[in-house]
C-alpha cells in the first residue's frame, strides 16, 4: 500500500517521542513536526494547475530553513549535490516504468539504494548526507513532474510513495551510521583486549 511505510514509521517515531523521550523543547518540536507531516500527507492542493502534496510543501520549507543557516558557498554546493541525487532518482523512476525488471525489484528500494550510494560518495558528514538526500529527492520529484506532464500524465508532486522513498533512504542511511559506529566500538574493544 502506497505510503504505508511513511505512515507507520512516523507513528512509531511519534509514539517513541511521546513516551520515552524527555519533554524538551527540541523533542516537542520534532513531535509536532512529525504529527503535522502525518496529518497533511493525505491532502494536496492545486497551485497553477499543479497538484502538490501539502506535506511535500512543508518539507520544502523545513529543508529551505536548514539550508538558509549555511553560508552561500555551502548552499550552492548543497544545491548541486542535491541535483545529482535528484537526476538519479528521476532516471530510476522513469526506468522502472519501462524496465521489465521493475516487476521483480521494488522501485522504492532501488531508488533508495542509488540515492544512498551517491550520498555516501558526496559527503562524509551524516547530516550533510541527510540534507543532500532530502534536497535531491525534492528536486527529483520536480523533474518527474516535468517529464510526466510532457506526456499528459496527471502526476501529484510529493505523493505518499515519495515519502516512502525519503523515509526508507533516511532509515537505511541511519542504520549504516549506527552499524559503522557499533563495528568501530567492537574493533576498539578487541584492540584494547589484545593490548592488555
Amino acid at each position: 500500500m502506497q505510503g504505508s511505510l511513511f505512515i507507520i514509521s512516523s507513528w512509531v517515531i511519534a509514539t517513541y517521542l511521546m513516551i520515552y523521550q524527555n519533554r524538551t523543547k527540541k523533542n516537542l518540536l520534532y513531535l509536532s513536526g512529525i504529527l503535522l507531516l502525518i496529518s497533511c500527507s493525505a491532502y494536496s492542493i492545486d497551485v497553477f494547475s499543479i497538484e502538490i502534496n501539502i506535506s511535500y510543501i512543508i518539507m520544502i520549507f523545513i529543508i529551505s530553513y536548514k539550508i538558509s543557516l549555511l553560508s552561500l558557498r555551502e548552499q550552492i554546493i548543497h544545491f548541486f549535490k542535491g541535483l545529482i541525487i535528484g537526476m538519479t532518482y528521476s532516471v530510476v523512476t522513469l526506468l522502472s516504468i519501462y524496465d521489465p525488471a521493475s516487476f521483480i525489484i521494488n522501485e522504492m528500494l532501488i531508488s533508495s539504494v542509488f540515492v544512498i550510494i551517491l550520498a555516501l560518495f558526496l559527503s562524509k558528514s551524516y547530516y550533510d548526507k541527510l540534507r543532500y538526500i532530502t534536497i535531491g529527492l525534492i528536486q527529483g520529484e520536480i523533474f518527474n513532474y516535468i517529464t510526466f506532464e510532457s506526456i499528459d500524465f496527471k502526476y501529484i508532486i510529493g505523493d505518499l510513495s515519495w515519502f516512502d522513498t525519503l523515509l526508507l533512504s533516511v532509515l537505511i542511511l541511519s542504520a549504516i551510521k549506527y552499524l559503522t559506529k557499533y563495528r568501530s566500538r567492537i574493533s576498539l574493544r578487541n584492540r584494547n583486549l589484545l593490548k592488555s
